[in-house]
């Protein structure tokens, strides 16, 4: 027995299937159109808002106009040169100073650096040891570039032995409008300086 023929659709259309009406979509040209050109708006107005951008930003390594000018070196150290004089319990100890820069530098104060106790610093001067008129470190002091000047402080004693103790120096200065210290090499040690006001464990009876 043969069955009735099964219909796909009427007439000239298909049916492929049914359901709700769809809304008509637009034709795929006009879709990949305004892609396109949603695509090179995004792209120019990215490229303009970074052209700005870079416009505004500095160059990297060009110096900027109010960049401050490079710091000075150290101008001031100590020359090797060392004194001493021994006044009954005290003792001066001066250090030779050399302004190393082509500028003058003026010195303002001076003061004792004691790693250890044992001495007292009474007073710095602008001068050598057992210099007669010495120039007190609370005056400013002129150093031009590449002179020398001395630096004497006058110490209490206040041990038997003072050979370990070791005696270092800082100066205060200005140039250029520019202020700074100096920590300055002196004395390891004074086991070299001659001290007769005490008496150390290895002197001779």
């Amino acid at each position: 027995m043969t069955g009735a023929p099964v219909q796909f659709g009427q007439g000239n259309a298909d049916v492929i299937a049914s359901g709700p009406d769809e809304p008509s979509r637009p034709p795929r040209t006009i879709t990949v159109g305004l892609a396109l050109v949603l695509v090179v708006a995004a792209a120019m107005t990215g490229y303009l808002v970074g052209s700005r951008h870079r416009g505004a930003t500095a160059t990297p390594g060009t110096p900027s106009s109010s960049a401050a000018a490079p710091v000075l070196s150290e101008p001031l150290d100590g020359t090797g040169e060392r004194c001493s004089v021994e006044l009954k319990d005290r003792l001066q100890l001066g250090i030779e100073i050399v302004n190393q820069s082509t500028a003058t530098v003026t010195l303002r104060r001076a003061q004792a650096v004691l790693p250890l106790r044992g001495l007292r610093a009474r007073g710095a001067t602008w001068g050598g040891c057992g210099q007669l008129s010495p120039v007190a470190t609370g005056d400013d002091h002129s150093l031009p570039g590449g002179a020398t000047t001395w630096l004497t402080i006058t110490f209490d004693v206040l041990v038997p032995c003072p050979k370990p103790i070791p005696v270092l120096f800082a100066v205060q200065y200005t140039q250029a409008s520019r202020s700074g210290t100096a920590e300055l090499p002196g004395f390891a040690d004074l086991g070299n300086v001659p001290y007769t006001g005490g008496r150390c464990p290895d002197d001779s009876s």
